[in-house]
């Protein structure tokens, strides 16, 4: 049971990965857009995320405020080839957010590493249904799903249909700006224990100018999560769709940076001693080890009566709880007063 014990998570985990978020920040601005690309292909993101809406009507209707001005900034198909053609020949990995089943078929072609249904499609089932298709022909492929602001019930629902273990659960939403009291990485933690076969994800949207941008998102990382999102932009704080939550490219430099130092900071997960800690953790010069107190002869057994744990310049391999285990255990040879035990001296 120790064996089994110590050896959990020896497995080392992929990095966690920083994912670059355009949505609609281009405002139907195809230059505008492909400037943003070639600076986020420049930058250290991992990730480019790219909304993907080809069939705005199946998306919203015409009774939402915002029908007008978004239907007006949709990129055609071909425009969207380019641009995803603009990510890959830039060597960085793809995340396609798909609004609709048109979008679903384009990504059929595509074939990206990523793609995601938004909280706000989570239990659309014709475009699940659509998905799940994609899926079948595209089994590698991670599926994430948004479940910022979503119950459990609606989680559930849309991991038992989309039938896949492929899936990253992605935290966070976004309510213009997000406020650090509203995250609730109590509950956060709380959703990952139910579903612990999957992987995580963290979408940022605290405001752009928070004196404490950087810091939310770092102490959310840190719960264990895989991926990172952030709002990108190049205009930085110009009013822009989606600017109150969007960063600049030298502040998603700087945050890259920092999630290495986290992810060495995180470790492994290995409940073996690591080398910083085997070095600590000498028995003797460190901890304390066992010192006879009187001399002992050959076949004596080893009892309370002629050891006491005390540090001393001498190391050895017997650990404490190694020589209480030992208790009744015979000599092999005689050994004097002050002479720190080790396993070879028992049998």
């Amino acid at each position: 049971m120790r064996e089994q014990i110590e050896n959990t998570g020896t497995i080392l985990e992929e990095k966690m990965k920083l994912i670059a978020e355009t949505s609609w920040h281009h405002e139907g601005d195809f230059n505008f857009m492909k400037d943003l690309l070639r600076a986020l292909i420049n930058s250290k993101v991992d990730i480019i995320k790219m909304h993907i809406t080809l069939d705005f009507d199946e998306y919203m209707d015409k009774s939402h405020p915002l029908y007008k001005d978004l239907k007006k900034w949709l990129f055609s198909e071909e425009e969207w080839k380019e641009l995803i053609d603009t990510v890959k020949k830039g060597g960085k990995e793809l995340l396609l957010l798909l609004n609709d089943t048109k979008s679903v078929e384009l990504a059929k072609e595509i074939r990206p590493q990523y793609i995601e249904v938004h909280s706000v499609c989570l239990n659309d089932i014709f475009l699940l249904e659509k998905i799940k298709e994609f899926l079948k022909e595209n089994p590698n492929t991670k599926i994430v799903i948004g479940v910022g602001g979503t119950t459990l019930e609606e989680i559930d629902f849309a991991i038992s249909y989309l039938n896949t273990e492929n899936i990253i659960l992605m935290f966070g939403f976004q309510n213009y700006p997000t406020r650090y009291e509203d995250i609730n990485t109590k509950k956060i933690k709380k959703i990952m224990s139910l579903y612990p076969r999957f992987e995580y994800g963290y979408a940022d949207h605290t405001s752009w100018d928070h004196p404490y941008n950087e810091l939310i998102t770092l102490l959310v990382a840190s719960l264990g999560m895989n991926y990172i999102e952030k709002h990108a932009t190049i205009k930085y704080g110009e009013k822009r769709t989606d600017y109150v939550a969007a960063v600049s490219i030298k502040m998603l430099n700087s945050l890259r940076e920092k999630m290495e130092i986290l992810e060495k900071l995180q470790g492994t997960g290995s409940l073996l001693l690591n080398e910083g800690e085997r070095k600590y953790s000498i028995y003797g010069f460190m901890k304390k080890a066992p010192i006879l107190i009187k001399n002992v002869k050959k076949g004596e057994k080893l009892d309370y009566t002629n050891f006491r744990f005390k540090r001393t310049g001498k190391n050895t391999d017997l650990s404490q709880v190694d020589t209480i285990l030992s208790i009744g255990k015979t000599f092999k040879r005689d050994l004097p007063k002050g002479y720190v035990l080790k396993k070879d001296d028992l049998e």
